[in-house]
């Protein structure tokens, strides 16, 4: 029980420190980039890798070991709710049976791998999990986050799209700060989790700004910016990270410039080296497992000495940043996914094996990419640190994004495998039957509807009505 509780009731002060950048510091520059640790041994800038019922895509508990950057990670309310209730009656620990025990956690009721979205009301939000609908409540995250003993809980927020009005955006903001103020008052003595406030307010630099304000004011130990996914482009997601970054470093509450920064839906290379330039401390996204259901792998350059070597300076001139390995050329190359790479894919697999999996839609293919893509993401993180501290990292932002390129995939579409195609075509047979049923029960209604109106329209004038109910 000692390690289960352990250092939970520290303030996120003592939980995550931060080092301004030499380069800012030179300049006499306050710092936006930065370097530090998070929960007591995650070095940041960093990536929290999202998990599906608490268990990283395409990696079983017993195989993290070949993921040694992976430091921690989201959990979804949604994967752990129909077990609760059990585990508590039969007093198993949360961690335990999830097989997490010296992993931080960040216990979140939002889905971050699929982007969910859940309509929400003034008493919480549903969500779809196992055993259907559930209406989350502030209290009741509280209580999960309990049972989880997690390091950081994001409360229930109202996130909705860039695309929303401005009303809608306001009464959004007002329903997340009183779920914070909820969920703060819920805290339980036993587990004084940390808290973070989700920063929302759409499109509207004001109302981010605002929305900042109003958050540093409470007891939150984090910020999370939200919906940043939904703007029109970079440009607007920019602005809006500046405002918050910019908000938060000039409040006049303590600690609010310290506050760890947490962006959400965003983890393109591109995207995330604009984010930590401008202050962000740690990326939540499925990026990895999005390239990995590409087929693809990264080999994107990140500066290093390997990186400038001819060999892989060939493969991108080629390739581009991403290698497409279903791609025909594969089928017989024999080499590693990247000339080099460390990772437990790359050590002991080739590319033409893989490309063998992933035709013949093995399970193994989506594995063994995944570990070199997510080695791969996590190692860019670690450059990225690297350059902040070394006082380096504006000209690598530089020649980064000089050098980032994707090309399109030449492989063909994979072929639906018969089984699938047929249970495919049956579900839309059944689906269009039902709407078929439902639009003739309408117009039935409706011709009932009027054929009525007009017997009593003409009852009503003393009519003899040939309707053929009469």
């Amino acid at each position: 029980m000692d390690r289960v509780l352990r250092a939970t009731a520290a303030s996120m002060s003592a939980r995550f420190t931060s080092q301004e950048s030499p380069e800012l510091l030179a300049q006499g520059t306050r710092a936006l980039f930065r370097t530090g640790t998070l929960f007591r041994d995650v070095p940041t800038p960093c990536y929290i890798t999202p998990t599906i019922v608490g268990t990283v895509p395409h990696v079983t508990p017993d195989n993290l070991h070949k993921l040694p950057e992976l430091k921690a990670q989201v959990v979804d309310f949604a994967d752990i709710h129909p077990v609760l209730g059990f585990l508590k009656q039969k007093q198993i620990a949360l961690r335990d049976f999830m097989q997490l025990h010296d992993m931080p956690l960040v216990l979140s009721a939002r889905d971050y791998i699929n982007a969910s979205n859940p309509p929400s009301s003034k008493a919480g939000f549903a969500i779809a999990t196992s055993k259907g609908r559930h209406t989350v409540t502030p209290d009741e995250l509280m209580d999960a986050a309990d049972q989880l003993q997690a390091e950081l809980v994001v409360p229930l927020a109202d996130e909705v799209a860039c695309s929303f009005g401005k009303n809608r955006h306001r009464a959004a903001m007002q329903a997340t700060l009183d779920w914070l103020d909820q969920c703060l008052a819920s805290k339980r003595a036993s587990h004084d989790a940390a808290v973070c406030g989700v920063i929302v307010g759409g499109a509207d630099e004001r109302m981010r700004r605002y929305m900042t304000e109003e958050t540093v004011k409470r007891d939150v130990h984090a910020l999370l910016l939200s919906g940043l996914d939904s703007c029109e482009d970079a440009a607007q997601r920019q602005v809006l990270i500046d405002a918050v970054v910019e908000t938060a470093q000039a409040s006049s509450t303590p600690g609010a410039a310290t506050l760890p920064r947490v962006l959400t839906g965003i983890g393109h290379p591109l995207d995330v080296v604009s984010a930590v330039a401008s202050g962000i401390d740690a990326i939540v996204s499925p990026f990895p497992q999005t390239v990995t259901h590409a087929h693809s792998a990264l080999i994107f350059w990140m500066g290093s000495e390997t990186d400038d070597e001819r060999v892989r300076a060939s493969e991108r001139e080629r390739s581009g940043s991403v290698l497409h390995l279903r791609e025909k050329r594969f089928e017989k190359d024999f080499g590693p996914v990247l000339a080099d790479c460390q990772c437990y894919t790359c050590r002991h697999f080739t590319r033409a094996y893989i490309h063998h999996l992933l035709n013949v839609r093995e399970m193994l293919g989506d594995t063994l990419l995944y570990l070199h893509n997510a080695h791969h993401y996590f190692q860019f993180f670690r450059t990225m640190r690297e350059r902040i501290a070394s006082g380096s990292f504006l000209p690598f932002v530089e020649a980064f994004r000089a050098k980032y390129e994707e090309r399109e995939s030449t492989a063909p579409a994979l072929p639906v495998p018969l089984a699938i195609a047929e249970r495919q075509e049956k579900k839309d047979a059944e689906k269009a039957e039902r709407i078929e049923k439902r639009v003739a029960q309408a117009a039935e209604a409706a011709a009932a509807a009027k054929a009525k109106a007009k017997a009593e329209a003409a009852a009503a004038r003393g009519e003899e009505c040939d309707h053929p109910l009469h």
